[in-house]
C-alpha cells in the first residue's frame, strides 16, 4: 500500500513526458522508431499502450475513454455505458454490509460501506458521461459521418440505446428504493441518506433529460429520411437527364408551309360579362337592350283569401282498453295481497297455488302454461310496487341457469300503512 502513490507518480510523470506519443496514439496507432523507442517501452510497461501487431500498438481503451470525455470527442455508434454490472454490484456491496452488520464485524462493515459508497460513485459517473455524451452528439446533429444514409443508421442506433438506457434507469429506481426500504426496517440511515442524495435525488433530472434527448433524436432522424427522399428524387431527376436524348433540345427544320401551319391564327369564343355597377354609357345602353328583349312580366291577380275551417266539435272518444283474462288474475292477486287482514304480516302468497286456485276462473286452465304465468306476473306484480321472491330448485351438475319452481309476493308493513286510507 506504501507503493501505490509512487507508482501512481510515476504513471502520470510518464504520461506527462511522453504526451506527444499520447497524442498521436489518440488519433491511430503508433510504432516505434528513432527517439520515440524509450518512450514507446516506457508507455507499454505502464500499460499506457498496449501491443496489438507487429511494432503496432494502440492507446489502452479506459485511458482513451478518459481522455475522450475530458474532451468531448466520441466516435461514430460508440455504445452507452451499461447500468446493469453497477446495479448489481451495488445490491451485492449492500447485501454483504448487511451480513457484516448482522455478524458484528465492524471493520469488514466499514470496508463494505466504503465500496458501497465507490458502487454509487460509479453508478452516477456512468449516468452523467452517457448525458454528456449524448448531448455532445446531438449538439453536431450526429456529425461524425458524411453520408446521409450513415446519419439515418446512427440515429436510429442511438434511438434504440436511448430506450435501454431508459429501461435501465426505470431498473435503478426500483433497485434504490427496495435498498431503501430495506435500509430503515435494518436501522441504516447513512446507507438510506446515501442513496436518497446520491441516487434517487437525481433520477428525476436524469429521467427527464433522457426524454429531451429522445425526443431530438426522433425529430433528427425525421428529419434525415426526408433529406434523403429528397436526395432520392434528385438523383432519380439527374439520372434522367443525363440518359434524355431530348434533355438538351434538338433541331428542326422549319420551312415556309411548316410556319404558316404552325402561326395558323384560332379563334376563340369569349362571353361577355356586364359589371352592373359600370356607370360607363355603352354598359348601360347594352343593359337597357337586354332588358327589352325580356319577355313581358305577367300580373296575376290576387287570390282569394281562404276561410278558416269550422271546428265542429273538439271531443274526443276515449277507448278504454280491454283487460286481458291473465291481467284480471294478476289484479286479483294484488288486491288479495294488499287488503286481506291475514296478509298485513307480511306472509307470502304463492302465486303457483294462486293460479290452480282460481285460473280455472278466469279461464286460463289450459290457455297458459306454469312458467309464462310466472314470469309474465312477476314482472307486472313488480311493477305494482310488491316485492316478489323467487323460489328456486338447486342446479344440478352441468346446470348454469336458475331454474325457479314458484314464486310470491308480499306486503311489507311500511308499504301497507301507506296504502292503507
Amino acid at each position: 500500500m506504501n507503493e501505490a502513490p509512487n507508482l501512481i507518480q510515476q504513471l502520470l510523470k510518464a504520461l506527462a513526458e511522453h504526451s506527444e506519443l499520447v497524442t498521436e496514439a489518440i488519433r491511430g496507432p503508433v510504432s516505434t522508431g528513432g527517439k520515440r523507442n524509450k518512450g514507446v517501452d516506457t508507455l507499454i510497461r505502464m500499460r499506457a499502450l498496449m501491443p496489438v501487431d507487429e511494432d503496432t500498438y494502440y492507446l489502452n481503451p479506459l485511458l482513451r475513454e478518459f481522455i475522450g470525455d475530458f474532451v468531448v470527442s466520441y466516435g461514430a455508434f460508440r455504445q452507452l455505458a451499461q447500468l446493469d454490472m453497477p446495479i448489481r454490484q451495488l445490491r451485492l456491496e449492500f447485501d454483504n454490509l448487511r451480513e457484516f452488520r448482522r455478524e458484528g464485524s465492524l471493520r469488514d462493515a466499514d470496508r463494505a460501506m466504503d465500496r458501497l459508497d465507490e458502487a454509487v460513485v460509479r453508478i452516477g459517473f456512468f449516468m452523467d458521461q452517457n448525458l454528456q455524451m449524448l448531448g455532445a452528439k446531438v449538439t453536431t446533429n450526429f456529425g461524425d459521418v458524411d453520408s446521409v444514409a450513415g446519419k439515418i443508421r446512427e440515429n436510429k442506433f442511438y434511438i434504440e440505446e436511448v430506450r435501454r438506457f431508459s429501461r435501465q434507469i426505470v431498473s435503478l429506481n426500483a433497485k434504490v428504493q427496495e435498498m431503501e426500504r430495506e435500509a430503515i426496517g435494518l436501522q441504516l440511515p447513512e446507507v438510506r441518506r446515501l442513496l436518497n442524495v446520491r441516487i434517487l435525488s437525481r433520477l428525476t433530472d436524469w429521467t427527464a433529460r433522457i426524454g429531451d434527448i429522445q425526443r431530438v433524436v426522433s425529430k433528427n432522424l425525421f428529419a434525415l429520411r426526408q433529406i434523403e427522399q429528397r436526395q432520392r428524387n434528385l438523383a432519380n431527376v439527374a439520372l434522367w437527364l443525363s440518359k434524355n436524348r431530348m434533355s438538351d433540345g434538338f433541331e428542326l427544320e422549319v420551312t415556309t408551309e411548316a410556319a404558316k401551319r404552325l402561326a395558323t391564327p384560332v379563334g376563340l369564343v369569349t362571353t361577355w360579362y356586364v359589371d352592373v355597377a359600370d356607370n360607363d354609357m355603352a354598359v348601360t345602353q347594352g343593359i337597357l337592350a337586354a332588358a327589352k328583349r325580356l319577355p313581358p312580366i305577367i300580373v296575376t291577380s290576387k287570390p282569394a283569401p281562404i276561410a278558416s275551417p269550422e271546428v265542429l266539435s273538439t271531443k274526443q272518444a276515449v277507448v278504454e282498453p280491454a283487460v286481458v283474462p291473465i291481467d284480471e288474475l294478476i289484479d286479483a292477486y294484488v288486491e288479495h295481497i294488499r287488503h286481506l287482514d291475514h296478509h298485513a304480516d307480511g306472509h307470502p302468497v304463492s302465486m303457483l297455488q294462486w293460479r290452480e286456485r282460481f285460473g280455472e276462473v278466469y279461464g286460463l286452465e289450459q290457455t297458459v302454461t306454469d312458467e309464462e304465468w310466472l314470469l309474465y306476473a312477476c314482472a307486472q306484480i313488480a311493477s305494482a310496487g310488491l316485492p316478489v321472491e323467487v323460489l328456486a330448485r338447486p342446479r344440478a351438475p352441468g346446470e348454469y341457469n336458475d331454474i325457479f319452481t314458484d314464486a310470491r309476493a308480499r306486503q311489507l308493513n311500511s308499504m301497507s300503512a301507506a296504502l292503507s286510507p
